[in-house]
């Protein structure tokens, strides 16, 4: 038996009944994402063939990748709760703004020596995203403001430090050993950064699958009430979840700040709907409570691949938006269709099962 799909021999009857429909959906949503997948990559590859899929090109886009991951999954792990994290640019900016003051700051360099010094900016850089993340959620379950506002709010707070602290000018010059660890590649092939990316979205997404606070955050999202007459800790739950966001907010401003080896505020300003366009796509509901984070990745690549294809194919960024919000209303109708028809079958095979007449075991007899 997979996924609850397949059918039990026991009295030739169809076993989907014991599932909860939500179950069926996302696993009904993840097949309408892969399905997407394949049919864009095979579209791709029919318009542009060897000139897309080639390995020079396919590494270009997992270099790509890494920090609009991150962003992507902060957002997704916001959204399972019912929330949203808007600030997650401006932590990004402000995490690798305090790493490039450390990195380029020549008393720093002097006193501690090149290598202590790089250590010492990522730890404050993550130190920062922490906090941020921290703050995001003291305000929301302290005094209830919602995620929304609370994290726009938030957003201005950061981005205006960072501006004072650079005085909205750029910090350039990172140290080579920085760039060149950060920018390398494994076996010559695969990028360092993209691999880091795939080891956190596992980890992560392994903690709030197998955790008592993934539990907790997922039946947040889902019912709040019954959460709270659950006997939950959503206090913790909420103040963790917005915490892990900056922190991961701050990993993707390491990730930019060895990329662009430079930093400053603004940078990736056009991530913060994209992030949200990728965890829709991926299947977070932002109703919260229901999405599979690991999703998010092979739809950051989906999206990667699609603007390189552009690049390749010399097409204007208006048509790039236009495509992008095209797949995001053809995904979310062809998600929404394939819901009410899952909802009607397990309703029908509800009151199917109710009129039928029980077996000595309690069970609908026949099919």
């Amino acid at each position: 038996m997979n996924d609850g799909y397949n059918k039990s021999s026991t009295h030739g009857v169809s076993w989907r009944w014991l599932l909860p429909a939500r179950l069926d959906e996302e696993g009904l949503g993840q097949s309408v994402l892969y399905a997407m997948i394949a049919g864009v990559l095979a579209l791709i590859f029919l318009s542009l063939g060897t000139a897309f899929f080639n390995p020079t090109n396919l590494v270009s886009v997992l270099q790509q990748t890494p920090e609009f991951a991150l962003l992507s999954l902060a957002m997704g792990l916001s959204m399972v709760s019912g929330g949203i994290d808007l600030s997650i640019i401006a932590v990004a900016n402000l995490a690798g703004i305090f790493a490039a003051r450390l990195m380029t700051s020549e008393a720093v360099l002097a006193a501690l020596g090149q290598d202590v010094a790089i250590g010492l900016a990522c730890l404050v850089a993550l130190a920062v995203g922490v906090c941020a993340g921290l703050l995001n959620g003291i305000v929301i379950v302290r005094f209830g403001i919602p995620p929304l506002l609370t994290t726009l709010g938030s957003m201005m707070v950061f981005a205006g430090l960072g501006t004072g602290l650079t005085g909205g000018a750029g910090i350039t010059g990172m140290p080579a050993a920085y760039v060149d660890a950060v920018s390398s590649n494994v076996f010559g092939l695969i990028p360092a950064s993209f691999c880091l990316v795939l080891v956190i979205f596992v980890g992560v997404s392994f903690f709030v699958n197998n955790s008592v606070f993934g539990k907790s955050l997922f039946l947040y999202g889902e019912n709040k009430v019954a959460a709270l007459f659950g006997g939950l800790r959503l206090e913790s739950t909420i103040l963790i979840s917005y915490t892990i966001c900056g922190a991961l907010a701050s990993l993707a401003g390491l990730v930019m700040l060895a990329r662009f080896n430079s930093m400053k505020v603004g940078f990736g300003d056009s991530f913060q709907l994209e992030a949200i366009l990728v965890a829709v796509l991926a299947g977070m509901d932002p109703d919260g409570g229901r999405g599979r984070l690991l999703n998010i990745l092979p739809t950051v690549l989906l999206l990667q691949c699609v603007e390189n294809a552009f690049t390749i194919a010399s097409l204007s960024p208006f048509a790039k938006k236009m495509i992008w919000g095209a797949l995001l209303l053809a995904f979310m109708a062809l998600n929404f269709f394939f819901r009410r028809m899952v909802v009607r079958h397990l309703t029908a095979l509800a009151v199917k099962r109710q009129k039928a007449p029980l077996g000595a075991e309690g069970s609908p007899l026949g099919g």
